[in-house]
């Protein structure tokens, strides 16, 4: 029988302790705010691929939204889940961006795609419609027979849009109570009427995509750069513009290139979840940037 040296065993065991104490990355080693929807399966980290949770689909009832809508949810994950809800471009449907349902469905987040009423409605008709999505997502959280029937927190829905839909989530911020995040794709707010399209009465955390390539009245000559600007000090902002992206660049996480979903979760899964461990991620990508510019992220 061999026999161990205890000195030697326990020298031996403390070495191992001490080194995975340096191996763990500052965000597993940060404790999760109490308040927060933290997912420890989900290990906070760049993702732009789908994450550890299986995930589901529905239709919602007929009439319950002004142009229809998709809800992509997870079906592993404990709840309560947060919700974001995603606005169209102008001519544009729900197939364009439905990508976007798995991606942040499989890590933990409902995303709920919808259309507008007409695939030309404007800018303000668009925030209008996008406010009633996010009412009736509440309303799911009660309905019977709903797949997400008490299991959603209803304290932490966000808002998402693309191009006139952007501009309409630029709205939405600024208008609905109670909305805990806001995320543009290339947003377009030179045909709003509303004043609340230019950023300057956003109080909640906001991030901007944007293209370089795009530079056409539809998301480009500086529309989201005068958002970004107009958002009032001390709110958690970042602009991300794509140096290889245009107009068309953001029906999925990696469609334009894939730190654009890597930053997208980041931030949802910092400000909507409140899991600040997520934070240290919502940094500069080393490629493809025109423009990076953050304020007041933890």
């Amino acid at each position: 029988m061999i026999k161990k040296n205890p000195v030697r065993t326990l020298l031996s065991i403390a070495g191992i302790l001490l080194a995975m104490t340096f191996s763990i990355s500052p965000a597993q080693a940060q404790s999760c705010p109490s308040d927060a929807i933290c997912r420890y399966e989900d290990t906070p980290g760049n993702y732009s691929d789908n994450g550890p949770y299986d995930y589901d689909s529905y239709t919602m009832p007929l009439f319950s939204t002004p142009g229809g809508a998709t809800v992509y949810h997870p079906t592993d994950a404990a709840p309560p889940y947060s919700l974001i809800v995603f606005t169209p471009p102008y001519t544009g449907t729900q197939v364009m961006y439905r990508d976007w349902g798995p991606f942040f469905a499989s890590h933990g987040i409902v995303l709920v795609t919808m259309d507008s009423r007409t695939i030309y409605d404007s800018v303000d008709s668009r925030a209008d419609q996008q406010q009633e999505v996010l009412d009736a997502m509440k309303d799911e959280n009660t309905r019977y027979g709903s797949a997400l029937r008490g299991k959603l927190d209803t304290g932490r829905f966000g808002a998402t849009g693309w191009s006139m839909g952007g501009g309409a989530t630029w709205i939405t911020s600024a208008e609905y109570s109670g909305l805990k995040t806001a995320m543009s794709f290339a947003g377009h707010n030179m045909t709003a009427i509303d004043s609340d399209a230019s950023g300057r009465n956003t109080h909640i955390p906001t991030i901007l995509f944007n293209g370089a390539l795009d530079t056409t009245y539809l998301g480009g000559l500086g529309q989201s750069d005068g958002v970004y600007d107009s958002i009032p000090y001390g709110v958690p902002k970042l602009f991300y513009e794509a140096s290889n992206a245009g107009h068309f660049a953001w029906g999925g996480p990696t469609d334009a290139n894939r730190y654009v979903g890597q930053l997208a979760l980041a931030f949802q899964k910092t400000f909507l979840d409140g899991d600040t461990r997520w934070a240290p991620y919502l940094d500069r990508p080393p490629l493809y940037v025109a423009t990076f510019e953050s304020a007041h992220v933890p």
